[in-house]
């Protein structure tokens, strides 16, 4: 039986209904049982051995997906004890705590690398270990924004907000990418890739753990730059704007001119694949399939709005950044799963509803009080873990059916 592609499929409000229950039809598992990762690196070939050399050394009878488990603990761990020295981000954190972050950084990528050698060392491949890595990293994607607002003392102000939304809209523009074009966006050339990407933090991190942060991020430009005018530079031809900044912000304008790059080469890349601008297309056909795929970045730009919208003077970051960041870790895995399985994803996803009216309630009614306000997005924070887990465990269960496997343990052969 032939299986249709449907990620071309128009659907604004709700998915269509699956026969039977669950969150995946019958042709989306059968393209989830046959679907394939993407390439290597030239330092993931070089890494190759080191991962391989340190997978010898588990149990043979430790599933793949505890593996993955395991690194994404270690993101958990760091994000606890960041959250208790600096649950606003906005005061320095012991050093050890910025090394620990690092350790734990390399630590996750490098156990995130390894399952899949588990898999085919234990002969327990399967699609859904690529599922389960792509789903840790919505959530560990919470921890590197965490990180990196307790260094650079982001809370309380703006850069913190701008910081989150253009990593997590990022990240869900590269699976958006996937699910138009079946290509992950998983490095730029054969040089930089999410390996080197995830290893620098973890270096970067680390070298803060060894700095005066406070006194390093909180320097003006006019004092970073003085030593161009010993080259014959002179600083007054650089805008007052630039000079008076503090490090922390130009870094940050550096972070969201290269985030909003590379969303915007993510999207030409989109308009102009063949799935999307085939030669055989008519004109009208081409442009119908680009309204369809950027449709479908409505409800992620939305949140991005609403997040902006809640002042940081109003509402605790800690409590800005849980329920944007697990609304987001819903609506991208429904988009890494449906890209799997090729099956529609819907244009307004009603899962950032609760959070875009928490949002437009908190900015519009001045007579709500800071206290209120937290509370209310407390109580999104639990409704959004309750959905997160109650998705993807009927997910998991379904794909599980489907191959006829378990997630967290190794099932024995008939010969055995």
């Amino acid at each position: 039986m032939e299986h249709e592609d449907e990620t071309l499929t128009s659907c604004v409000l709700v998915e269509p209904r699956v026969e039977g229950g669950g969150n995946i039809s019958e042709a989306g598992l059968h393209f989830i049982a046959k679907h394939k990762p993407s390439e290597y690196t030239h330092l993931d070939n070089l890494l190759n051995p080191v991962w391989t050399w340190l997978t010898e050394l588990l149990p043979v009878w430790l599933a793949p997906n505890m593996v993955t488990t395991l690194g994404g603990l270690h993101c958990g761990i760091a994000y606890a004890v960041l959250w208790w020295y600096s649950p606003d981000f906005n005061v320095v954190t012991p050093d050890w705590t910025v090394a620990l972050a690092g350790w734990c950084i390399i630590a996750y990528y490098t156990l995130d690398c390894m399952d899949g050698k588990q898999a085919r060392r234990t002969g327990s491949s399967s699609p859904l270990g690529q599922l389960f890595d792509h789903g840790f990293d919505c959530l560990c994607v919470q921890f590197f924004v965490a990180n990196s607002a307790s260094y650079a003392m982001l809370g309380g102000t703006y850069w913190f907000v701008a910081l989150q939304t253009s990593l997590q809209l990022a990240f869900f523009m590269a699976q958006w990418e996937e699910y138009n074009t079946h290509i992950l966006p998983h490095c730029a050339g054969k040089w930089c890739g999410v390996t080197e990407v995830n290893y620098a933090m973890g270096l970067v991190s680390i070298f803060n753990a060894f700095i005066d942060r406070d006194l390093f991020y909180s320097r003006p430009m006019k004092e970073v730059l003085a030593p161009l005018n010993e080259f014959g530079f002179s600083l007054d031809s650089l805008p007052p704007l630039v000079l008076n900044s503090e490090l922390r912000q130009f870094l940050m304008c550096g972070w969201i001119a290269m985030s909003l790059t590379l969303m915007a080469l993510s999207v030409r890349r989109v308009m102009v694949h063949d799935n999307i601008a085939g030669p055989k297309l008519t004109f009208s056909e081409v442009w119908r399939r680009r309204f369809l795929a950027l449709s479908k970045l409505i409800t992620p730009l939305a949140l991005c709005i609403a997040a902006f919208s809640i002042s940081p003077e109003k509402v605790r970051p800690r409590y800005i950044t849980v329920p944007l960041g697990l609304c987001f870790s819903v609506i991208t895995k429904k988009m890494i799963v449906f890209s799997m399985a090729k099956q529609t994803f819907g244009i307004i996803q009603l899962d950032a509803l609760p959070f875009l009216l928490t949002a437009a309630w908190i900015a519009l009614d001045d007579n709500i009080s800071n206290a209120s306000a937290d509370f209310s997005l407390r109580i999104l924070c639990v409704w959004y873990i309750f959905r997160l887990l109650r998705w993807a465990s009927v997910t998991i269960n379904q794909i599980c059916r489907k191959l006829d496997i378990y997630c967290f343990r190794l099932k024995k052969r008939k010969d055995e």
